[in-house]
């Protein structure tokens, strides 16, 4: 009877380390996981940063552009007034 109860001690005990491993790897490829889809995420966020700052360099260029026409229209005018 007590080998009977050494077996399912080992049993026990190799069923509990069995399934600690299973978790312990399961808890790294989750990590590795995690880390790839922040780094997809950041690289997202950096092509879009991308994205805006070239889109503010147009909005500060149309504002040169209106005050680029704006003095054009003036020269008209003063030219159209000489003749």
């Amino acid at each position: 009877m007590s080998e009977t109860i050494i077996v399912a001690i080992i049993t026990g005990a190799c069923a509990v380390f069995g399934q600690w491993l299973i978790s312990r790897q399961a808890a790294a490829k989750r990590k590795i996981d995690e880390a790839v889809r922040d780094q997809k995420l950041e690289d997202r966020i950096t092509a879009l940063e991308r994205k805006i700052d070239i889109h503010n360099g147009y909005a500060e260029k149309f504002s040169e552009i209106g005050t680029d026409i704006a003095v054009i229209k003036n020269d008209i005018k003063t030219l159209y007034k000489r003749e």
